[in-house]
């Protein structure tokens, strides 16, 4: 459901201590992965 929701909203990335879970899909629809301290440091900059 929250990867439905993300492709549906047009969303750049997915932020989730789960990558696994996700396997491949999110990347066919342009979605990257990543985790909470990488999206915080990306927000830093």
């Amino acid at each position: 459901m929250v990867l439905e929701t993300a492709i549906n909203g047009n969303a750049d990335a997915l932020v989730t201590f789960n990558l696994r879970d996700y396997g491949d899909t999110p990347h066919r629809f342009g979605i990257e992965l990543i985790r909470p301290q990488e999206a915080l440091r990306r927000i830093r900059q």
